[in-house]
């Protein structure tokens, strides 16, 4: 009975031992790290322990901060909100709390600290201390910072830069815009105005011709060939102020436009062209046709740039869009690379096809460039408004 007595004497002074032992080796540990301050504090705040960690992160040594209010390490406008003591009360109240700000160095610098207070309570549930963590978070808060600043300024140039292609597709479309107004002002002076002064100027120059026959004047054959210098030279204004601006576009629309103007490019170039439109087309509005038929002049002119023999174009309504193909059998790069087909667009397709591009992005609709063989083919869609759609 004593021998067991004695056992059980020996047993919990083993226990004993070790318990010191394992307390004194958990404070070696905390005294060792230097990553993390770890220290306590009592319930009203001061501090009570100190490791290294804590010394190299807040440049106090141990003599100097046990007994101190852990206040010390709070900026001044943080003091007048009372953030220190709230942050116990929280703290004792939730059994932990973990914040982020700026806290104070003993010479009084600033850094970022991640801070964890955890509340201690005895087996009674008493309060009896505060353990607190914190961790030096300046160099990530920075690094973050910088993050936040870089992607705002990408974002603002990113802004700045969407900015500059409104403005510049909006200037594009003015241009465009104006350059149509002033090709119909020109296209219609120089039918009003040039084609009536040399159609007066013919009639006189056939009645002085008649004059001359009859009287068998040696002038008349000199007034012949004024007379045909005259038409030809009515004839080409005609040709070109029609060119500048349609007027069968204004008045029959672009089913009957594209053929004129197909009959009038395969006499100039000697390219052969064929026509094709779908048997519902009907008049859309003329902001599209004018569109449209700015599309076939410039892709008429690449097509023979290319030295195509030939050339078709195509109108058709579907799915409540217009589409004007133009197909030529021209030379091209066949890429399928985007970035390669803007140099064509810049290139071969030449810039005033991307001028038309822009006018039928300003519509909602675009231009698209595809290759078959044995040439390309221009693909111009238009979405159309609800009551000019006529499906």
């Amino acid at each position: 009975m004593v021998l067991d007595e004695n056992a059980t004497s020996l047993t919990a002074a083993e226990s004993k031992v070790a318990l010191c032992r394992s307390e004194a080796g958990f404070r070696l540990l905390v005294d060792a790290v230097q990553e993390y301050a770890i220290f306590m504090l009592d319930v009203q705040g001061h501090v009570s322990t100190w490791n290294t960690g804590a010394e190299r992160i807040k440049g106090y040594a141990i003599s100097e901060i046990l007994g101190k209010h852990f206040s010390v390490f709070y900026p001044e406008e943080d003091i007048r909100a009372g953030k220190p003591q709230r942050e116990l009360e929280i703290a004792a109240k939730e059994g932990r709390l973990e914040d982020e700000g700026w806290r104070l160095r003993k010479d009084g610098s600033r850094f970022w600290a991640n801070v964890v207070i955890t509340a201690l309570r005895d087996k009674a549930g008493r309060l009896v201390a505060f353990g607190k963590v914190t961790r030096d978070f300046t160099d990530r808060m920075r690094a973050n910072e910088d993050l936040r600043k870089e992607i705002e300024e990408k974002t603002e140039t990113a802004r700045k830069l969407h900015e500059s292609e409104w403005s510049l597709r909006q200037l594009s479309v003015h241009l465009l815009q104006t350059q149509d107004e002033e090709r119909r002002r020109i296209g219609r002076e120089l039918h009003e105005s040039v084609g009536q002064c040399l159609a007066a100027l013919k009639m006189i120059v056939d009645s002085l011709k008649s004059t001359a026959d009859r009287n068998h004047r040696e002038d008349a054959r000199q007034l012949a060939e004024c007379a045909q210098l005259t038409e030809t030279a009515i004839k080409d204004v005609r040709t070109i102020s029609y060119l500048l601006y349609p007027p069968m576009l204004e008045e029959l629309g672009l089913r009957s436009a594209i053929p004129w103007y197909l009959n009038g490019f395969r006499k100039r170039s000697g390219i052969e062209t064929t026509f094709e439109v779908s048997p519902e087309f009907d008049r859309i509005p003329g902001d599209l046709e004018l569109a449209l038929f700015r599309v076939v002049e410039e892709c008429l002119t690449n097509v023979r740039r290319s030295g195509s023999p030939n050339a078709t174009v195509r109108l058709l309504v579907k799915n409540r869009s217009v589409i004007l193909q133009v197909i030529g059998e021209g030379k091209g790069s066949q890429s399928n690379n985007w970035n390669d087909r803007d140099q064509d667009w810049m290139g071969a397709l030449g810039v005033g096809l991307c001028g038309m591009n822009e006018r039928m992005r300003q519509l909602g609709g675009g231009l698209e460039l595809s290759f078959a063989q044995p040439g390309r083919i221009i693909t111009a869609t238009i979405p159309l408004p609800d009551a000019a759609s006529g499906d």
